[in-house]
């Protein structure tokens, strides 16, 4: 009997340090962050802090927002002088081994091999290339306004780096611009809104990031739409309009296709800096009726992506007629092996007093179709568009089409 005793007791204590050993390994690998225990099974639980950093990174000081590429100085034309818009931000330290790596790889942007619904994207680094395919992925609950997009741990490694905070403000900066240069259907956010959310956690030997965009408990849509209902009716409004348009056209030869949304764009959008948010995209310029220069160049790529032409958006700086200098956006599209430049909002001049028989052809096309030597002479493109990522454009004909 007593044999069996010390059996026992030998049994228990042989489990007790068994389990007084399993205790302690699970406490070091959680201690020690070498296992992600989840919270509610963390012994750790009470030596660790959380908390929760948010940076309005599409609006602060250190990014550009697609906020402050739309909201844009005017191109003052004859009769016109206001300049109430915003500068674009003059932006250093451009990230030159992204550059290199694109002109190692022979990156070819002076052929059809390029994805005009992609440009953009196509010269992100691969933190931007991932915020930017997530926010792809879930644009149709961004329609929502308050979805929140997850990315879980999958800027932890970033994160634990020394500039890591920098870099990925840099990222978020360059994927969210390019997604809404990229995507000019996306037209019902508003990213200056919208917030980088990073969930600190920190253990007594490690340190773990978490990180989501969303509106923190605010709506990120346009303010002229206060539900996913009214997003999908100014879509399918849009899409109407865009349809239209596809049917007159189908029948005719690119450059044709081409002239005839241009012209479409002069004849029934109005150049408007106070008419609203929506002067800014796609929307204004094909409901309201009313946009400025960037609204124009976005209803032109909506629409000639449809007719699978390739086109992209580009911003830089103009100079008019009066010698005026300011931030502006127009279109580069393929045509025949070639880009060219295209500027419809200076096809659309601001004109005092009725034209008999409208514009005449030299304004009308003044900017259609244009080569290098002619619209290179008041066109300047802004290669630090994207925040640090330094673009490389198309390089247009040097003659006009």
């Amino acid at each position: 009997m007593r044999k069996i005793i010390e059996k026992i007791i030998t049994l228990i204590i042989t489990l007790l340090i068994i389990i007084i050993f399993l205790a302690t390994v699970y406490f070091c690998l959680d201690v020690f962050g070498i296992v992600n225990v989840p919270e509610k099974y963390s012994i750790a639980n009470l030596l660790y802090s959380q908390f929760e950093k948010m940076v309005q990174g599409i609006n602060t000081e250190e990014i550009i927002s697609v906020g402050d590429i739309n909201t844009e100085k005017i191109i003052v034309r004859e009769d016109e002088n206001n300049n109430d818009d915003k500068d674009l931000s003059n932006v250093q330290n451009p990230l030159d081994e992204l550059k290199n790596s694109q002109i190692t790889n022979n990156n070819d942007y002076s052929t059809t091999s390029i994805n005009s619904n992609r440009f953009y994207y196509s010269q992100l680094n691969e933190y931007g290339k991932k915020l930017y395919d997530r926010l792809y992925e879930h644009k149709e609950e961004l329609k929502t306004g308050t979805y929140t997009v997850d990315y879980g741990l999958e800027f932890n490694d970033i994160l634990q780096e020394e500039e890591g905070e920098q870099i990925l403000k840099d990222a978020l900066d360059s994927a969210i611009n390019s997604l809404i240069l990229d995507n000019p259907d996306i037209f019902y956010v508003d990213i200056s809104r919208m917030y980088l959310l990073t969930n600190i956690t920190q253990k007594v030997f490690s340190t773990t990031y978490k990180v989501s965009i969303g509106g923190h408990g605010n709506s990120y849509l346009e303010e002229n739409f206060q539900s996913t209902e009214e997003v999908n009716t100014a879509i399918n409004d849009v899409q109407n309009i865009k349809n239209e348009i596809i049917n007159k056209v189908r029948n005719l030869d690119e450059v044709k296709q081409i002239e005839f949304v241009h012209d479409y764009l002069i004849d029934n959008t109005e150049y408007d800096l106070n008419a609203g948010a929506t002067i800014y995209n796609a929307y204004g310029s094909l409901i309201d009726k009313r946009a400025v220069c960037e609204g124009y160049a976005k209803a032109f790529k909506y629409i000639l992506d449809d007719l699978e032409i390739p086109c992209i958006i580009v911003c830089g700086t103009g100079t008019n007629s009066a010698n005026l200098t300011e931030s502006h956006a127009w279109n580069y599209v393929f045509v025949k092996g070639k880009w060219y430049a295209v500027d419809v909002t200076w096809d659309d001049p601001i004109i005092s007093g009725f034209l008999p028989g409208g514009l005449p052809d030299n304004v009308r096309y003044a900017n259609f179709l244009k080569g290098s030597n002619e619209f290179f002479g008041n066109h300047v493109e802004d290669e630090f568009l994207l925040g640090n990522v330094r673009l490389l454009y198309p390089e247009i004909s040097v003659e006009d089409y």
